[in-house]
């Protein structure tokens, strides 16, 4: 009986018994058919002949042998002294064999041990688990089988391909055009031409595009390398010990036998000018030291290597791949600067493939400029959202991705099994990492746009010096990347990497741990940033801050759902930093949530509630809820025990007073603030409440008053660094000074103040300095420019979801109403609309024109 496969391929015979091992026979077969072998089982034949004599004509024609054992030793057939599985053994002696045995095996038969303890003295055998395990090892072994054993006969049919053949050929062609990548296309050449790197690794998250800069750099080199440019594709090899073998096989090098694999392949590359361009090494890194150790010996040889963890050789030269450079948000900006974005550009280019009809209009730019934020400009990402455009317009593919980066789908056919999905290119880094490494990379899922190395290890529970290390080795992974250019270095999680680790943190028994954690440290920084916030340090404590404002809004978010007690008092320690920093819009709705429980509350945490919900409602303009908030709060005073709380809440009710046109009752409220707070060392609030003395006091045309507690305010804001405010008390110093007829001093401090209040980044305090140049451009006989200011300050506020502070509200009204007297309806209404459609960059911009708008009045483009 002869029995040969139609292909003549080399035949792997599998010996194992058919019901126990069914799956793993499944995974070998796989496995087997993946290296273009064929596998030669006994279930995947026709039985026209009775099994015995089956299987030894399989094994009679078989190149290959692998054993796999378990717990049972087979049937004992008639007129045979053994099972079919211990003859197939014996009958194998002659064929390289592969054996595996799998563990535990608590009910293995007596005869199967006595057979595995046999062919221990004859034969090495692996251990596994799963199938999963063995298919993995089967593949790896088989591999270096056939690179040892039959790499000599393949040489002898044919002989080995010539540097100029391989040199055509090496490189892949590209399918896609490659776009915005030409600055790094010229980094990576000049970091080999110009500064003699000869080992550089482009790092970065899978889907970074590391491949496609690694071939367009190559292709840019082949003249420089005579002997030969290579591509070698690593992302099927498992084991380091094979990269050298592939290298062999794309250089034309025979290292079947070789005692040194190193040094054989030195001596083919010794002598010429070769660029190795090795790609996706991430996975068999262990490799580096026999690179390391080429580079040594062959003085022509450059590698070019592709891989999302660093290799970790004093000769490397690391090149981190960045994403695609994104363009601002689209409102306003002009067409093509859109769509010159390398960005929108690639979505462009693969939306036309999938639809050759899609173009980029006015109505689609913004939906696709979110798309390509919202997926990080990471290239993967973005042409496979691309492809969804077949189907989806950009606006409902933008609402998909809101949900779920899962939107996104499968990619072309053509691509690595890996990057079909972006699920899969973040799965494939993760399964790279240890235990240690993959905890920890799934416990920063729990924070919102970074962390610090404190929070880390807090938050996962480790010293520092250990979260320090972890952290370092997710780095090189490139699953994080390191900040260093604020306060405190911070490690970042891409987005489209947090949402897929974030979904396997969920699955942990210890998220809610890690949830809890995670909340107590932000509210423990909130703690530590109170009193810097009530003085010296404020500025930098507000920058602290700003850097975890993600984190401290999932801290609050995770106190709402679970223990609200600390809230009332949190949300007070940080009303400065929401307020100066313009999230009072993103913030109300949490206090809202817990304003109905304000009964069940002690005092104190009834007062700080009522004292926010005062505050804030002001600052957004919502007069009802304001005052409503504020007749909660005065009856609670006198009980109030903390002598802070009880002044700041005095100062309180003297910002909502004014709501109610009760400028006498704000007056009497600021100064028992002020009073209180004199007793306490508090520079911020003293400051802040004779800010407010002072401005009720302009209002009211007490300017001698005013201009004491005006410079009061600013001299205390001075001494402790509050720049916002330094800036404010000179706005309203400002005010007073055009009120007095003093206007080249006015000017003087507006601009001062217009310098401050840019650098804290404050909308309030910006849109209040632009109505006080009003005040001034019509004390200076300019009603035109008064308009478009006023317009201005009122377009930032509105579009901020701000109003103007109750105090200043009624003096502004009577500008804007003197101001649209002087110019007429009409024209005011032309004006003051320009104004308001101006951003902060044109507002200023129009302050420091010297032309008179109300002559030239140029319309901004539409926002």
């Amino acid at each position: 009986m002869v029995i040969r496969t139609p292909d003549q391929r080399l035949r792997v015979f599998v010996s194992s018994t058919l019901g126990e091992l069914a799956a793993e026979r499944r995974a070998v077969s796989r496995a087997i058919s993946a290296l273009r072998l064929t596998p030669v089982m006994f279930e995947l034949g026709a039985r026209p002949h009775p099994p015995r004599d089956l299987y030894r004509a399989y094994l009679a024609q078989s190149d290959v042998f692998i054993g796999l054992y378990w717990q049972h030793y087979g049937q004992v057939g008639p007129g045979m002294l053994v099972s079919g599985l211990e003859d197939e053994f014996e009958l194998s002696r002659a064929l390289p064999r592969l054996l595996y045995v799998k563990a535990p095996a608590p009910g293995r038969e007596p005869l199967l041990a006595d057979l595995l303890a046999r062919i221990k003295q004859k034969a090495s055998y692996r251990t596994f688990s799963t199938p999963a395990e063995l298919g993995r090892l089967v593949r790896d072994d088989l591999a270096v089988l056939i690179s040892e054993r039959f790499a000599a006969a393949r040489s002898e049919m044919a002989p080995p391909p010539s540097a100029s053949s391989l040199g055509s050929h090496a490189l892949p062609a590209s399918t896609t055009s490659l776009i915005g990548r030409e600055q790094a296309v010229d980094e990576v050449v000049a970091l080999v031409e110009r500064a003699g790197a000869r080992l550089v690794t482009l790092t970065g998250p899978g889907g970074v595009g590391k491949t496609r800069l690694a071939v367009a750099a190559g292709k840019r080199l082949q003249d420089r390398f005579d002997a030969g440019v290579v591509f070698v594709p690593l992302a099927a090899v498992t084991r380091p010990e094979l990269v050298l073998a592939g290298v062999g096989r794309a250089v034309g090098a025979d290292l079947a036998g070789a005692s040194s694999p190193v040094e054989a392949l030195a001596e083919q590359l010794a002598d010429g000018r070769w660029l190795l361009t090795l790609d996706n090494l991430e996975q068999v890194v262990g490799a580096a030291r026999d690179l390391g150790e080429l580079l040594a010996r062959c003085a022509g040889v450059a590698i070019l290597a592709t891989s999302r963890t660093v290799l970790g050789l004093r000769a490397e030269r690391a090149y981190p791949v960045p994403a695609l450079p994104l363009p601002a948000r689209s409102a306003g900006l002009p067409f093509q600067e859109v769509a010159s974005s390398p960005a929108v550009a690639l979505f462009v280019d693969r939306a036309r493939a999938v639809r050759p009809d899609f173009a980029l209009t006015a109505a689609n730019a913004e939906a696709v400029v979110e798309i390509c934020r919202r997926l990080e400009g990471l290239p993967l990402a973005i042409e496979l959202a691309a492809a969804r455009t077949r189907l989806l317009t950009p606006e409902v593919l933008l609402g998909r991705l809101a949900t779920s980066l899962d939107a996104l789908g499968r990619g072309a056919v053509d691509l690595p099994e890996r990057q079909r999905t972006l699920r899969a290119t973040v799965d494939w880094s993760v399964n790279l990492l240890d235990d240690t490494e993959r905890s920890l990379l799934e416990t920063m899922a729990v924070f919102v746009d970074g962390w610090t190395i404190e929070a880390a290890a807090q938050v996962a529970d480790l010293d520092e010096n250990r979260a320090l290390d972890v952290t370092e080795a997710l780095a090189r992974h490139s699953l994080i990347q390191l900040d260093s250019t604020g306060q405190a270095p911070r490690a970042r999680m891409l987005e489209t990497v947090r949402e897929f680790v974030a979904e396997r943190l969920a699955a942990r028994p210890d998220v809610a741990e890690i949830g809890h954690r995670h909340a107590s440290y932000y509210r423990a920084l909130a703690e530590r940033a109170d009193r810097p916030l009530r003085g010296l340090g404020q500025d930098e404590w507000l920058d602290r801050l700003q850097a975890e404002e993600g984190n401290l809004a999932a801290a609050v978010r995770w106190y709402l759902a679970h223990d609200p007690r600390p809230l009332p008092h949190l949300f007070r320690v940080l009303w400065p930093f929401w307020s100066l920093r313009d999230h009072l819009t993103e913030v109300r709705p949490w206090i809202e949530q817990l304003l109905p429980t304000v009964g069940s509350l002690d005092v104190q945490a009834q007062a700080e509630l009522l004292w926010i919900a005062t505050v804030m409602a002001g600052e957004l303009g919502d007069d009802p809820a304001a005052l409503a908030a504020r007749r909660s709060l005065g009856p609670l005073l006198a009980g109030i025990q903390d002598p802070f709380l009880r002044a700041v809440s005095h100062l309180a009710m003297a910002w909502s007073s004014p709501v109610a046109d009760d400028f006498d009752g704000a007056m009497r409220e600021a100064s028992a603030s002020l009073a209180e707070l004199r007793d306490q060392d508090e520079p911020f609030w003293t400051a802040l409440v004779a800010f407010t003395a002072g401005s009720l006091e302009t209002a009211a045309g007490r300017y001698d008053d005013a201009l004491r507690h005006l410079r009061e305010a600013r001299d205390l804001a001075e001494a402790f660094h509050g720049t916002w405010l330094t800036a404010g008390a000179r706005v309203q110093l400002g005010i007073l000074d055009v009120l007095r007829d003093r206007l080249d001093e006015a000017k003087s401090l507006l601009d001062e103040a217009l310098n401050l209040n840019l650098a804290a980044r404050s909308i309030a305090f910006v849109a209040f300095n632009l109505a006080a140049y009003a005040r001034l451009a019509f004390a200076g006989a300019d009603p035109g420019r008064a308009a478009l200011l006023a317009g201005a300050a009122e377009g930032l506020r509105r579009r901020a979801g701000l109003r103007a502070w109750p105090m200043l509200r009624r003096g502004e009204a009577q500008l804007v109403a003197e101001v649209r007297q002087a110019l007429g309806e009409e024209k005011f209404a032309q004006v003051f609309a320009a104004g308001t459609r101006l951003n902060q960059q044109e507002a200023v911009a129009a302050v420091r024109d010297d032309r008179d708008p109300a002559i030239d009045v140029r319309a901004p483009r539409p926002r």
